[in-house]
């Protein structure tokens, strides 16, 4: 899988289940792969002091994380196994940010499991998220369950 870069790097120490999860960052118009998620330090994490602090949502800009799990279909074709999604606001001007690690987590372990969840993202972030696999993985695309597909782009 190493070659769709969507997947961690191999020599990572954590447990098999998670060689095949990586994050999709959707901020704004922007939608990539930053491996560094899986460890709290994808570029928009990075210099960012975080809050579960409720108080603290809505403060800067919205950050979506598409996380990501990959397998094989049934006929042994590289797909998207699970899909989970959540958000981050993330505050430059003073370094502050929310997320709510735990929303995270389980949203990673529901990914793993083979679930999809995108309730979290809005229909224009899910459209964008179908198109980034669409146009940069369309083998996998293609290859994924249809009721994933489905779910971003309904």
């Amino acid at each position: 899988m190493e070659e769709l870069e969507l997947t961690g790097q191999p020599r990572h120490k954590t447990p098999d289940e998670l060689s095949g999860l990586t994050a999709v960052i959707i901020d704004g118009e922007n939608v990539y792969v930053d491996k560094g998620a899986l460890h709290a330090k994808s570029r928009v994490e990075r210099g960012i002091s975080f809050s579960d602090d409720p108080a603290r949502r809505g403060q800067g800009r919205r950050v979506a994380v598409a996380w990501v799990s990959l397998g094989r279909n049934e006929e042994h074709q590289p797909c998207i196994h699970g899909l989970g999604a959540c958000e981050m606001w993330v505050n430059e001007g003073d370094q502050t940010g929310y997320k709510r690690l735990a929303e995270h987590v389980n949203q990673m372990d529901q990914a793993v499991k083979g679930r999809v969840n995108v309730d979290v993202l809005g229909s224009e972030e899910r459209r964008r998220l179908a198109d980034f696999f669409a146009e940069n993985h369309r083998d996998v695309w293609e290859a994924s369950p249809a009721s994933l597909r489905d779910a971003l782009l309904r």
